[in-house]
């Protein structure tokens, strides 16, 4: 005779922080990054109870130098009780551009799902409970992880939604006459985001996910973040849990970013549940410097080995004409005509500021790298650009870049029409 039992489960885990890299949750989002990272999430949901889920998330985002491919690696390991699912895939995105500041990005992924059982965490409530010794004494169990996502960004919005599919959702398991089944649900997610700037440096950013499992159970958060010239946040989060918490973080330059996000449940359930926290990890990768680490260093230089001229800077062809060596202190860089209008085309970008004196100090940083570039103004979203070359045309734009002529691995192109 035979004693048989099922159970159920989510193939998903909670990340507070999903708005500092919303890709982990829609793999589409990838296309909004210029510049490669690898991030890291680590967060437990209830501290005070044991076998509570326990999350180690990382993630590493390979942008093309072309400014449309976009190529991803997901890895998920989540403990919860005796369970421990692994959760890996390759991801691959392509944006549409429609304009200068909207465009559609879409996205598959293709992965494997690992469901396994620990026997030393078990909790029986009999010594012989079938269900616990059918699961925890047969072998760990492997599925196929199907995804697919699409991402919309203009201007400040962004929109995304996406959908994951087991092709084979239910696991089985049998430990002599004992069976047992577990079903992992399908997941989609529904993201929604909008950036707005409250004066020079401070922008506010609220941001929605909503999570479906099979389209029956949902789960909804919500985050708003106040971002200090882009260089530290600070928002309050909740979620339909009754959770409430706050975050807080800053960017270090290079492309290093650090994230703390603490939440704790209301009510009675605060002293049974206890707090969750979550802690958030991103390095740049590649040689080139991000834009915040351009804005902040100082020029590591020798005066005295370097000329001691007088230049004004106006264009990039007079400032190639002058030279290398110039000691940094002489380099005046021009104003630029606030109606003057970039010429159309496509650019080679190093680095962007809304603030002109930072755009001045990237050139002069890279000057000193000796790399000569130049500047232009941005009338809709109001930013400098800094770029060391100029096509016409996207095929050279995109040799250029993809040559060992550049030594910035961070450079993309823009296009200005």
């Amino acid at each position: 005779m035979g004693i048989s039992g099922h159970a159920g489960a989510q193939m998903s885990s909670r990340i507070d922080q999903f708005f500092l890299d919303p890709s982990v949750i829609n793999p589409a989002a990838m296309s909004a990054q210029k510049k490669a990272t690898a991030s890291m999430f680590f967060n437990r949901i209830y501290s005070a109870v044991q076998g509570t889920p326990q999350n180690m998330l990382a993630n590493i985002v390979l942008p093309l130098p072309n400014e449309r491919t976009t190529f991803g690696v997901f890895y998920l390991n989540e403990n919860a009780g005796f369970s421990k699912l692994q959760n890996a895939y390759v991801s691959y995105a392509y944006k549409i551009p429609f304009s200068e500041e909207s465009s559609l990005s879409m996205g598959v992924s293709l992965g494997f799902m690992n469901q396994s059982f620990d026997p030393s965490k078990a909790v029986y409530i009999h010594a012989n409970d079938p269900v616990i010794n059918s699961l925890i004494f047969s072998p760990a169990v492997n599925r196929a992880d199907l995804r697919a996502s699409a991402y919309y960004a203009n201007k400040g919005l962004m929109f995304g939604v996406s959908t994951s599919r087991l092709p084979k959702p239910r696991f089985d398991y049998s430990y002599f006459n004992y069976k047992a089944e577990y079903n992992l649900q399908n997941v989609s997610n529904v993201l929604l985001g909008y950036s707005f700037e409250v004066g020079e440096k401070m922008k506010i950013q609220p941001m929605a996910n909503v999570t479906l499992w099979d389209f029956k159970n949902y789960r909804s958060q919500l985050n708003i973040n106040a971002k200090y010239d882009d260089k530290f946040w600070f928002g309050f989060s909740g979620n339909d849990a009754s959770q409430f918490g706050a975050n807080m973080g800053a960017d270090l330059g290079g492309g290093t970013r650090l994230g703390y996000a603490f939440m704790y449940p209301t009510g009675k359930s605060r002293e049974v549940l206890g707090n969750g926290h979550e802690f958030f990890f991103t390095i740049g990768l590649g040689r080139g410097t991000s834009a915040a680490e351009e804005e902040t260093v100082s020029p590591v230089e020798n005066p005295n080995e370097r000329r001691k001229v007088q230049i004004t800077v106006t264009n990039l062809p007079g400032f190639i004409e002058s030279g290398l060596g110039i000691d940094t202190a002489g380099i005046t860089i021009a104003k630029l005509d606030s109606n003057a209008k970039a010429v159309p085309g496509f650019y080679i970008v190093t680095g962007v500021s809304s603030d002109e004196g930072k755009a001045n100090k990237m050139i002069k940083n890279l000057y000193i790298n000796d790399q000569f570039s130049f500047k232009y103004f941005d009338h809709k979203n109001k930013s400098y650009y800094v770029f060391v070359k100029y096509f016409k045309t996207r095929n050279e734009a995109d040799r250029f870049l993809l040559s060992s002529e550049v030594g910035l691995s961070q450079a993309w192109v823009r296009e200005v029409k």
